[in-house]
């Protein structure tokens, strides 16, 4: 029977609150069926409550010991198909349907997964798992021998990092299937050794095409927009390209956020969040700390109020629109289109423009704090670790002043006396 992560739902059933789902059941002819099940929670004169969505999220908080232990040996395999479930059956019928569940959670739960990470998880499922020797073993009997003998049969021509994040989803699977009780032991791909091309950048065994590709996500990577490119991009990009890349250099937004303003979303002076568009779905922003309005600065006022009267919004409002169906621009298109003959192919991506902004802050002075508020990061230390890129002149000036500081304050002289 295919298994499925359930939450349940509250109901109001005759004299009680009570929680429906399903769970499966052996019948007479030893067939595996799915049925309805409802189980009460409490009398309802004890939360005589409307049943509106935040009643129903209230009365959620109060019995949510009492569902988990409801819902844990439901939501965890018969021991019937768990002796027969293959780690290939249990990804999909189980793990995925878990990330999906997860994906529902509101932004700055714990649990909250991206869209983005669930794409990636995909990805390496259908190409490098879903027809591997190790996912037709029965998900009971996977040993660490297994995970390290998958991990090695990978091909050695990907890369280290590569390795690494299939030998991590792997991984979070098994940490779901412990915690869901259809696996007994050690996480078996806990302690296995991933292999791949361990040094940054190495190019060799790859077609020249892939290595003018690697070469440029590389350098991608590790860019950040000065300030004389940005005034390039303004002083020669057509619009639409112009305001978008105008937006992006002044206010640090991802591409995914770009995409989902709004004209509701401005006020005149600030920006805020509302959601995010990734992949054409519609989302909420990645974190709380995303929602935080962001300052609009005089010049990038006046470029949106030329581009809002050269590109009227349509019926939904979004800024950064199309011209035929004045849905949100396709900035993938943009960017290969409209950008890079007009810069001399000087084009870094979106992500540079906000690793720019972030160092440009940096060198005009604003402590980390700042770069943090505006940059809308949850921890101060992702802001300096990935955003303040390093500066070799700025670190020469520094070393300089920190010599002129010696030598005066300290009286400190090249030979001793």
């Amino acid at each position: 029977m295919r298994p499925r992560f359930q939450a349940g739902q509250i109901i109001h059933k005759g004299p009680n609150w009570a929680l429906r789902y399903h769970e499966d059941r052996v019948g007479t002819d030893g067939v595996i069926k799915r049925v309805r099940a409802v189980t009460p929670l409490a009398p309802y004169s004890q939360y005589p409550y409307r049943g509106t969505a935040t009643d129903l999220e209230r009365l959620r908080e109060i019995f949510k010991d009492k569902i988990a232990s409801l819902l844990s040996s439901v939501n965890s395999e018969s021991p019937i198909a768990k002796s027969t479930l293959t780690l290939g059956e249990f990804i999909s019928n189980s793990y995925f349907p878990r990330l999906n569940w997860r994906l529902a959670q509101p932004s700055g739960n714990e649990l909250h997964i991206e869209p983005s990470t669930i794409e990636g998880y995909q990805y390496i499922w259908n190409i490098r798992v879903k027809d591997s020797a190790a996912a037709k073993i029965p998900l009971r009997s996977v040993t660490a021998r297994d995970a390290q003998r998958f991990q090695e049969r990978l091909p050695a021509e990907l890369s280290h990092q590569r390795h690494l994040r299939i030998k991590n989803f792997l991984r979070g699977v098994f940490t779901w299937a412990i915690s869901d009780g259809s696996y007994v032991g050690n996480n078996p791909f806990e302690n296995a050794k991933a292999a791949g091309r361990k040094v940054a950048g190495e190019l060799s065994g790859l077609s020249e095409g892939e290595k003018i590709r690697r070469a440029k996500t590389l350098e991608s990577n590790k860019h950040a927009y000065s300030l004389l490119e940005v005034a390039e991009m303004l002083d020669k990009l057509p619009e639409p390209a112009r305001t978008v890349c105008a937006v992006a250099a002044f206010t640090g937004f991802t591409r995914s956020e770009l995409m989902g303003l709004k004209w509701g979303d401005y006020d005149g002076k600030e920006i805020s969040i509302q959601r995010k568009i990734w992949s054409g779905k519609e989302g909420a922003p990645k974190t709380e700390a995303r929602e935080a309005g962001v300052f609009v600065v005089p010049l990038l006022r006046e470029i949106l109020k030329k581009y809002r009267a050269d590109y009227p919004a349509g019926k939904d409002g979004w800024i950064l629109r199309g011209e035929k169906l004045l849905r949100p621009i396709n900035l993938d298109n943009l960017s290969r289109r409209d950008i890079p003959q007009h810069i001399n192919g000087a084009w870094f991506g979106w992500h540079a423009f906000r690793r720019g902004l972030g160092t440009r802050l940096n060198e005009a002075g604003a402590d980390s704090k700042e770069i943090q508020s505006i940059l809308r990061h949850a921890d101060v230390s992702t802001t300096m670790a990935f955003y303040v890129l390093p500066d070799s002149k700025r670190a020469e000036a520094g070393l300089k002043k920190l010599e002129q500081v010696a030598r005066k304050k300290y009286n400190i002289k090249a030979q001793p006396p």
